[in-house]
Formats: C-alpha cells, structure tokens, sequence
C-alpha cells in the first residue's frame, strides 16, 4: 500500500456540488501510512458544505475497503484554507476557470 493508491481511490469521490473529484479540488492536503492505519489530512470549501459530512464518511469507507487498511482517520483542517488555487489544472479547466 502506498499514497498513490489510496490517492487514486480517493479521486473517485466526487464533490456533489462542484462534480469534480475530491483529489482534483485540492481538499486532500496529506495522507500518512503506518502500518494498517492511515490518516488523511483534508478540508472542505467551506465551513458550512452541506455534504461535508457525507465526503468525510465516503472518504473514511473508501480508504478502510482498501487491502491492508483496516483504520482510517481523518484529520479534518481549516488551516490552510481551501482555495481555488488548490484545485489542479484539469478541475480549473472542467470549471471553466
């Protein structure tokens, strides 16, 4: 297992809001392994997303199917901020930004 994996699982989430992938838009800031254990360091938009809480609850499902990941936590953050500097150019491009 390593980062790029769970970063590709990852990308399958999809912001309902925006319909781009959560990797995509830049709310994944870190994503550490040890062991069976992984912990993502994410954000939101903004502090009031509405489906912030079914992201998170997708976020942690999606990493814990992975093979040999049996725990996932999330460390959700508001420092940094999300921006849409963030976002990749490929999301900047589907936005029309």
């Amino acid at each position: 297992m390593n980062n790029q994996t769970v970063k590709q699982a990852l990308s399958k989430i999809i912001d309902p809001d925006m319909k781009i992938d959560i990797v995509n838009l830049g709310l994944i800031y870190d994503i550490n392994l040890n062991d069976d254990t992984c912990t993502i360091t994410m954000t939101m938009p903004t502090r009031s997303c509405q489906y912030g809480e079914s992201i998170v609850s997708k976020t942690k499902k999606t990493v814990e199917n992975l093979d040999g990941i049996t725990n996932c936590i999330i460390d959700l953050v508001w420092d940094p901020i999300w921006t849409k500097e963030r976002m990749s150019k490929l999301a900047r491009l589907s936005l029309g930004m």
